[in-house]
């Protein structure tokens, strides 16, 4: 009977992850065709092993507006990860180059130094991952501030199609202290899969919801990433 029970909840807690992740790709209709602001984000990430403990990691990533052709945003990321704590604990202090371009059109960059908790564990054979990430952003035209975000990740405990698309979906938060505030909600799903043995790939929508001056703006975004690891 216990293990009848077991099945039983497997099932159910499956069942709530594929209507959890139709319900973020019903976005990506219902959505675009409210606000009609859209993107297109696309990012590599590079992973080394330096021993058992240490790892280097660097990535990059350009975002671009409605027209596919209208880059806005790009940055490079540098960080070092230690992974000698525990098994279900990997602690990562990054620096990050950022240049956005702002309402006149020009490129300013922004200085972001961060530091960055990642736990990873199963729950009734669904794997997960949280991580929790505090950013000290150096602007080059505005006050500096810290920002707290926080994500957690959650994969299907199966794999699709003969190319073994591995579902997931994930939700971050963002709150820049001191306002104490939600500012940024992202929600997104997607698939990642191998593409050879140091490959991996990853397909996904993202809707995005940003605190800006008299409410909030919504951004549906498709996104692609590349992950060599070494």
């Amino acid at each position: 009977m216990k293990g009848n029970s077991m099945s039983v909840l497997r099932k159910k807690t499956v069942s709530l992850l594929i209507v959890l992740i139709g319900w973020v790709c019903f976005n990506t209709v219902c959505f675009a065709s409210q606000s009609g602001n859209s993107e297109y984000w696309q990012g590599h990430n590079i992973g080394v092993d330096i021993n058992e403990d240490y790892a280097f990691t660097f990535s990059q990533e350009m975002r671009f507006g409605k027209s596919g052709s209208d880059p806005y945003l790009h940055n490079v990321d540098f960080g070092l990860v230690y992974k000698g704590l525990a098994d279900w604990l990997d602690i990562s202090l990054n620096f990050k180059k950022e240049y956005d371009r702002d309402s006149a059109g020009q490129f300013r960059h922004e200085n972001r130094t961060h530091l960055n908790l990642i736990t990873t564990g199963t729950v009734y054979t669904i794997p997960f991952s949280n991580r929790t990430r505090i950013e000290w952003r150096d602007f080059e035209t505005a006050e500096a501030v810290w920002r707290f975000r926080n994500k957690t990740t959650i994969k299907l405990p199966f794999k699709v199609t003969e190319f073994n698309l591995q579902p997931y979906i994930a939700e971050e938060w963002f709150i820049n202290l001191g306002e104490n505030n939600v500012n940024q909600n992202r929600l997104s799903s997607g698939f990642s899969f191998k593409l050879t043995k140091n490959l991996s790939a990853s397909v996904f929508y993202m809707y995005k919801r940003s605190k800006i001056t008299g409410g909030w703006r919504d951004t549906n975004v498709i996104g692609t990433q590349f992950k060599f690891l070494f």
